[in-house]
């Protein structure tokens, strides 16, 4: 009897032991083929899974393939490297994970409940040979110089003089091939040719640290960048144009004075403020007018208007850019105009209109004055003339002289060599058609009440348009 519940007792607790023991070691080997539990792997949880399944899951969440290489000046380049047969793949990594684990522990890890997590990156898989031979044909490395021929030398570009030094873009192109496939393979998305290692390292001769040394000073004097104000729009001075004005011999090496600074050519500035004046001078006209009466008119002669001062305007231009300065600044003026942009003339000037008879003066657009007058007698050739002009002398009590007349006046404006504006008590009447045979010596004829007030509001240099 005895023995009978002995051996029921041991079948009683070999039997859960047996069980345990079998499912234990059915979980080893499950775990063979798959990660064990509390594995995560770029944050995915892995248990349970193969490396076959993890990598096709890695895979759905990784971004097409793409590769860019910078050289040393920041320039990127992208590869197309999806043209020659590019995949990636986790499983290099997803297996060297997966022969880390012991699935004999894995009740252990059960219980001390210790998880893993891995960051993994792909690796690339491509047609090499197809990969080198883009690289090859690639800008990149096909502008690259001869190192038997190394070139060090200041050339003369659209935007002013540029320093050539291919010392400094002279790429391995074996390495460089070498270093693009091996990040290729790794699955690298950049790579960076300087920090790559990819640069051949030249020592300068004695003429290309003289090059150099030239370069400096040109780099420095075109440096400056002037703009010049002027009443219709900006005139920039860079080193596009500042190179032109750079002195050099017969040969076309730079020039340097005694003390070893370059040098400015002062015809070529000189010439250069000739054209300004001629693309932006107003005093010689034309100007289009629109008067009173209505329409528009053209003014072909006159001495109104913007001039530039060439002579100072050129000093003041050397002067800057032999300081290196960048500087805004209006135009140097010899005349002013009082408009802007392409209305030299503004909106507060006079106005003649020789056809109606009629003087006018608006100050700020708004019209202050309307008068008759009489002007020149064009039955006896002495009509006053069509011009744009100013008002360029304001005086009291003056004695008009000429070959047959001495008369005072109270009022006088010169407008144009000897033709002013000024009262004359001696008319009765003035407008109609008086000038024709009994006009003026070509001065404009005022009533007093009427000149008086124009004299007391117009300033010396405000615009004055005589018009048929």
């Amino acid at each position: 009897m005895r023995k009978k519940l002995l051996t029921v007792l041991a079948i009683l607790t070999f039997t859960p032991v047996c069980m345990i023991l079998l499912i234990y070691f059915g979980l080893v080997w499950y775990y063979e083929g798959t990660y064990m539990n509390g594995i995560t792997i770029n944050e995915v949880y892995a248990t349970g899974k193969t490396p076959e399944e993890m990598n096709e899951i890695l895979l759905a969440k990784t971004d097409e393939a793409s590769f860019t290489v910078t050289d040393k000046f920041g320039k990127a380049y992208e590869i197309p490297i999806e043209d020659m047969d590019f995949t990636y793949t986790y499983l290099n990594e997803l297996n060297k994970i997966k022969r880390g684990q012991n699935p004999l522990q894995w009740g252990l890890t059960l219980v001390n409940g210790e998880n893993e997590h891995h960051t993994i990156t792909p690796e690339g898989k491509c047609d090499t040979k197809a990969l080198a031979d883009y690289l090859m044909s690639m800008e990149l490395l096909q502008n690259q110089a001869d190192p038997d021929r190394i070139r060090v030398e200041i050339v003369r570009e659209k935007d002013g003089y540029a320093l050539v030094d291919e010392t400094q873009n002279l790429l391995d192109k074996d390495a460089a091939v070498e270093a693009v496939e091996e990040a290729v393979l790794k699955g690298e998305r950049y790579l960076n040719l300087e920090d790559a290692g990819c640069y051949i390292e030249v020592e300068y001769t004695k003429e290309m640290l003289h090059t150099l040394d030239i370069w400096e000073k040109v780099e420095k004097m075109q440096d400056a960048r002037i703009v010049c104000r002027f009443y219709d729009g900006d005139e920039v001075i860079d080193a596009s144009v500042i190179c032109g004005w750079i002195l050099l011999d017969e040969d076309g090496e730079f020039l340097l004075d005694d003390n070893g600074e370059l040098m400015l050519d002062e015809e070529a500035v000189e010439k250069y403020v000739a054209d300004l004046a001629k693309a932006h001078d107003s005093a010689e006209g034309p100007w289009t007018f629109n008067p009173t009466r209505g329409g528009t008119i053209t003014i072909e002669k006159g001495n109104y208007g913007y001039k530039l001062n060439q002579k100072k305007q050129k000093e003041a231009l050397i002067e800057q850019v032999y300081a290196h300065r960048s500087v805004e600044e209006d135009a140097i003026y010899s005349q002013r105009g009082w408009g802007s942009g392409k209305d030299d003339i503004g909106d507060t000037y006079i106005e003649v209109d020789m056809s109606e008879q009629t003087m006018y003066y608006y100050k700020d657009g708004e019209l202050q004055l309307s008068t008759p007058v009489v002007t020149g007698n064009t039955g006896k050739g002495n009509g006053t003339p069509q011009r744009v002009c100013y008002v360029y002398y304001k005086q009291r009590n003056r004695t008009l002289i000429g070959e047959d007349y001495r008369t005072p006046v109270s009022y006088w404006m010169a407008v144009y060599g000897n033709i002013g504006i000024h009262d004359a008590t001696w008319r009765g009447k003035f407008g109609g058609n008086i000038y024709k045979t009994n006009g003026s010596h070509g001065c404009i004829n005022t009533p007093m009440k009427a000149v008086s007030q124009l004299y007391e509001s117009v300033e010396e240099g405000t615009p004055v348009v005589m018009f048929y």
